[in-house]
This record gives C-alpha cells, structure tokens and sequence, in this order.
C-alpha cells in the first residue's frame, strides 16, 4: 500500500465513533469485520487505533502493508481515518489486533471473484522465494506458486520481478487462497501448436525407471514405458539407450488441457 492511498483515505470530516454506537446497541464484533477507525499513537512496532470500542486496538507493523517498511510513520500519520480489518480477538490479555493491508486485500479479492478466473490468464510478477515455491503479485494481490506449477528455468533465484502467465487452478473464498499455475498457462498457449496423431521431434530431459520426460516446444512431456518398444528386456535400464539432450521423433498421443499433461509414443 503507498503512501500515496494511505493519503487519499484520510478524512476531511469528523470521526463519528460509529463503535460506539455498535456497543450501545450489544453488537460484539467479530474476526474479519472491518471497521471505521483513527489512529491516536504510532509506536516503532505498531499503531494504536481507536474503533470506539472500550478498548485500544493495536495494528501490528506487519499488518500495515504487503511491501516491507520499517516505520509506521513513513505510511501513517496521528489522526489518520480509515478502515481496519480486525484480524484476532485476545480474550486474555484483552487484545484486539487489526490490519490495514487485509481490507485492501479483501476489497481486491471481492473484485477478482466478478471475473471468470476459470478461464481467465493473469499476467503476475515473481517477487519472493518461499519454502516450495514463489509469491507471485497480480494487481496488489499476492499469490503462492508450487515450484512444481512453475516451468524449471524459473526456479532459478535470479529470476525476480519477472511477469509471466498464470491459470488459476482453484480459488478458496473463505481463506482468500488462490492456486495459480504457470505451466498451464503456458501450455495452453501452445497447445494449438499440439496436434494429436502428429510427430515432433522432442528433447530428452531426465529418464525415471517408467519412462523418458522430453521437452516439445516448451512442454514437458511423458513417453512412458511401454510406448517405446514392446520388446521390454531390452529396457531394463533406460539410461544404457537414452542420455539427456538425446533428441527423439514423438508422436503425441495424449493431452489433458485442464492439468497441462500429454504423453507420447516413439
């Protein structure tokens, strides 16, 4: 979130303590609803905010923005109106924590879910190496990619603030996950180049002991097995007949569009 937006939030007009009028009548707030607030103190690890509740909410520093920042007050100013999203609720200590960066991300994600994701290719940017993968960042917000959803030259950790195709595989509401792939985007792109029944030549690019992966346009490919030859005592090890960067006349024999996958004959 820049400084910017943080700005164009502020209001002009008097806080009106819209809490207090929740408390009058009863009303327990809850994880995830997302109040009117002003912030009455900024300390180095956190903001104190005001809901009109009967107690100060704190928003931890982690909570102020996806980007990383090291001082609340570069973003944030005493006084500051806005909306916060409360993220927990500590009976003991009484504690409220909220969040900044998850209203903007709610907000986002409400505004994706009116698209047709399922048929949809976004276009996000590698940002950060994870524990088994990426966070790739597609209009502010921030998505976790397998390393096995991503094509291998991109594992590389030089390649950041790289924008490359992504299909989502499947979208959770509740917890605001979304899985996206990369290898599918890709391959839908060259599926059309794919014809079934039709030979290419194909690279080889490791061999397991059920068959041979081969690199057709980009694609990576199984020839398994028993689509090499039927004579199978003369495949007791594939790597006497086969080396990597060997190059092979395939005919395609399998796609599945929906999990990127196809398999070929030789």
């Amino acid at each position: 979130m820049s400084t910017s937006l943080i700005k164009s939030l502020t209001s002009k007009f008097y806080f009106n303590k819209f809490g207090l009028i929740l408390s009058k009548y009863g009303y327990k707030v809850k994880k995830n609803d997302i109040l009117a607030g002003v912030i009455v103190g900024i300390e180095p690890n956190y903001v104190l905010v005001d809901l009109g509740l009967k107690q100060i909410c704190f928003l931890p520093l982690k909570e102020l923005s996806i980007n990383d920042i090291s001082d609340p007050r570069d973003l944030l100013m005493i006084n500051f109106i806005g909306e916060f999203l409360i993220l927990n609720i500590i009976k003991n200590p009484r504690k409220i924590i909220l969040s900044i960066k998850r209203v903007k991300s709610v907000y986002l994600w409400n505004r994706l879910r009116q698209l047709d994701f399922k048929n949809m290719t976004i276009y996000a940017k590698l940002e950060k190496f994870l524990p088994r993968g990426k966070k790739a960042i597609f209009n502010g917000l921030a998505f976790f990619v397998l390393n096995s959803n991503l094509p291998k030259y991109y594992l590389r950790r030089d390649n950041k603030n790289l924008f490359m195709p992504f299909q989502f595989l499947e979208i959770k509401d509740y917890f605001h996950i979304a899985h996206i792939s990369s290898k599918i985007a890709i391959f839908k792109k060259v599926n059309k180049n794919l014809t079934l029944k039709s030979f290419y030549i194909g690279t080889v690019i490791s061999i397991s002991k059920f068959g041979i992966f081969v690199n057709i346009l980009g694609i990576k490919c199984l020839l398994h097995i028993s689509k090499i030859s039927r004579k199978r005592k003369n495949l007791a090890d594939l790597n006497s007949s086969y080396k990597t960067g060997d190059q092979l006349s395939l005919q395609i024999i399998y796609k599945d569009i929906k999990r990127g996958r196809v398999a070929v004959a030789l």
